[in-house]
């Protein structure tokens, strides 16, 4: 999805790609302007410029420029994990365990996290819990998105690309000044693209992609150290990606002798089943569409002892799809949003100090005001019959479900350098959260009206503290240890409101790293963590019931991450990442799972104690090498990447599992003399055409997969002025 890209934040400078490492690569990880080295977390900052070369278009790819951080899809739901730390389902109230940053703004809706990139400048993932600077719901950690801020030097950036399955793409950004001290900025984006696979009854083609998007922002600074930024943006999005898929080794309600599963005793033709990850099966009008729009302002004043920032956004996102939970050619089992709706109202408003001798500090406010609702939650069991015959219901159920959020924190830090080379950090942040629920259907029964849960409102509250220390060996390298605590608020079953409301999940970790200069134009960061995560949410789904909710006692996670960048020549440049993952459960007795039976799935109780952890592969790494080169005609480039991940599960129990593969990324660049900003490229993506699954829906009636993209390549021409 495209949601709110507001604000840019002013002064951030970005590493090229094309250009010599830089050791001052400048990152907002702790809310202040720093030099990468100098923060005591792993963080992987990704430019804009390397963000292109990598072919990363949305959120959704971070993956292959980021070892240990997988992004996946729970439907269509993308659900990062960073060391294996995410969500498992998509419960109306649940926040991704990843918080999602847009310039500044916390995005609390979980869809939120699918995000295209037309004009961003910079990404910052922080791994590990972020607790005491970024809030609930980081847990596994924060992905920071920083689009271009208006100029008062006229700039711009135009690009067009074409590629196969049709797929164009224009991109565009211009900035210049209205005065003297007023900037203004207008960026847009359009993206269509033909479906990758095809029908295994029709031949046609899923639906595709069809996306677009316009930002526009207007800075004043009335004064020296005043500046006042007010946006907004609107843009559309519907893919069918996620949802054109297939049932997982065939197993399938669908693909039984009849529905007697669900009390109909209705024969099921047979159907015909996919044979290569070109075809899908699920029902050929399956989508994803959303709508957005929002607007933001920040204001952000030097007051000689620090600056003061202040940010108030709003923001609306209405999603509407249809997903096939049989995924088979025969019409049976359909769930729809009609729309599932999130509005918003977030503040923050910080204070950020300069230095007082060997101290600084930073403090802050936090507040959300919104919900998310549910306007139709529709299963819909259909006659069984094949396509193109049209679709009958047999039975529908529909639920209205809502839930309304009011979150207040206060958070704070403290830094002291009692000798130049020994840095000490500790601060913290406490929040409380209060939910109302309401539902229309409970276990499967419709209500007369709109129920409230019986013990609304519903209050989490947590303070989630965070101490560092690090120590300059050199102008250019440092050692550092952290301790650090997060949570992920508790939720309240929608479809049941027997049960207790979930507990927060909650993450002590421990981490400690080395970061900095190691030779002349090589550059290593490396860290060992340790996790100790309790009261896991885990969730299972069951088609017109519900969403099931539940903790999980106890789990660890331990592994160790490395990243370097090494500027061999002015000229070339090689980049590699590792992380080393070790994720179990360490008591899950009583864990809610599926049962395969070839023709759907039967809900069980099982011990999951020392099984792993979801999406936490034991070994993800990429390397990348860049290459330019100054001939008459102009300049030559040259870029290749590869990423690896080891298997990994796709649901709770790890039934569903995804094995390793390798994807292999490439762009040939031709920058001609005489014609100053134009860049010519030939890119392409997944050139191995490796197949492996992006989205997964495990329910009672089947194993639902969908695969990630496949081999994609084209042409793309770029003017920046």
């Amino acid at each position: 999805m495209i949601t709110a890209l507001t604000l840019g934040i002013p002064g951030v400078a970005v590493a090229q790609a094309d250009e010599p490492a830089s050791p001052d690569i400048i990152v907002t990880a702790q809310r202040r302007s720093e030099n990468l080295t100098d923060v005591p977390m792993s963080i992987v900052a990704l430019s804009s410029q390397s963000l292109a070369q990598a072919g990363v278009t949305s959120t959704s790819e971070l993956a292959k420029v980021a070892p240990g951080v997988t992004m996946t899809f729970f439907g269509s739901f993308l659900q990062p994990s960073i060391r294996g730390i995410t969500s498992t389902g998509a419960n109306l109230g649940e926040n991704s365990n990843v918080a999602m940053y847009i310039d500044g703004v916390y995005q609390p809706q979980q869809i939120a996290t699918l995000i295209d990139l037309p004009d961003v400048q910079q990404i910052e993932i922080l791994k590990g819990p972020q607790g005491a600077l970024y809030g609930q719901n980081a847990t596994g950690g924060a992905i920071l998105v920083s689009s271009m801020a208006p100029s008062f030097d006229l700039t711009g950036k135009l690009s067009a690309s074409y590629g196969n399955f049709n797929d164009v793409q224009l991109r565009g950004y211009v900035s210049g000044p209205l005065s003297q001290t007023v900037a203004a900025s207008l960026s847009g984006s359009f993206q269509r693209r033909d479906g990758f696979r095809r029908h295994v009854v029709t031949g046609a083609r899923d639906k595709g992609l069809d996306a677009q998007v316009v930002r526009g922002k207007i800075l004043f600074e009335p004064a020296h150290g005043q500046r006042i930024t007010v946006s907004g943006y609107y843009s559309e999005r519907s893919d069918s990606a996620m949802y054109a898929g297939f049932a997982i080794a065939n197993n399938s309600i669908g693909y039984g002798a009849d529905l007697s599963a669900l009390g109909v005793p209705l024969p099921v033709p047979t159907s015909p089943r996919v044979t290569n990850p070109g075809q899908f099966s699920t029902s050929p009008d399956v989508f994803t569409a959303i709508q957005s729009y929002g607007g933001n302002i920040r204001g952000e004043f030097d007051l000689g002892a620090g600056t003061l920032t202040s940010t108030t956004s709003y923001f609306h996102n209405a999603i509407n799809y249809i997903a096939d939970v049989d995924g088979t050619a025969v019409n049976i089992g359909e769930s729809r949003a009609s729309p599932l709706t999130g509005k918003f109202v977030v503040h923050d408003t910080n204070f950020v100090s300069k230095a007082l001798g060997p101290i600084q500090f930073l403090a802050g406010v936090f507040y959300l005001d919104g919900n998310e609702t549910f306007g139709e939650n529709i299963f819909d069991l259909q006659f069984p019959n094949v396509p193109p015959a049209a679709k009958m219901s047999l039975f529908v159920s529909n639920q209205y479900a809502r839930v309304e959020k009011k979150i207040i924190a206060g958070y704070g830090e403290i830094t002291l350098k009692p000798i130049d080379q020994l840095t000490l950090t500790a601060g913290g942040r406490y929040t409380r959260e209060q939910q109302r629920t309401f539902s229309n259907l409970l276990n499967g029964v419709p209500q007369a009206s709109n129920v409230g849960y019986p013990r609304d409102p519903v209050t989490f509250s947590k303070f989630t503290p965070r101490v560092t220390a690090r120590y300059a060996l050199t102008p250019d390298a440092n050692v550092y240890a952290s301790w650090s605590q997060g949570f992920k608020s508790g939720v309240v079953n929608t479809t049941d409101f027997t049960l207790d409301p979930v507990k927060p999940e909650t993450i002590t970790a421990y981490e400690i790293g080395a970061k900095g200069k190691v030779a002349d134009g090589l550059r290593v960061n490396v860290a060992a963590f340790f996790y100790d995560y309790t009261n896991l949410q885990a969730v299972v789904f069951v088609p017109g019931r519900a969403y099931i909710t539940q903790n999980a006692a106890s789990a660890r996670v331990k592994g160790i991450d490395v990243d370097l960048r090494w500027q061999a020549t002015p000229a070339f440049a090689l980049t590699a990442g590792a992380a080393f993952l070790d994720a179990k459960y360490r008591d899950f007795r009583n864990a809610a799972a599926f049962l395969p039976t070839g023709t759907g799935n039967l809900q069980i109780t099982t011990d999951l104690s020392g099984k792993p952890l979801l999406r936490a592969p034991q070994f993800s790494g990429n390397v990348s090498a860049n290459y330019n080169m100054d001939i008459a005609a102009g300049r030559l480039g040259a870029f290749a990447s590869a990423y690896h991940t080891s298997s990994y599960g796709m649901e709770p129990s790890n039934r569903l599992r995804q094995n390793g593969y390798t994807t292999f990324d490439a762009e040939l660049s031709f920058a001609p003399t005489g014609m100053n900003g134009l860049r010519l490229a030939i890119w392409g993506k997944n050139l191995g055409d490796a197949a492996y699954l992006g989205s997964t829906l495990a329910s009672t009636l089947a194993d639902v997969g969908s695969y990630a993209p496949p081999r994609t390549f084209g042409v793309r021409a770029e003017y920046a002025f």
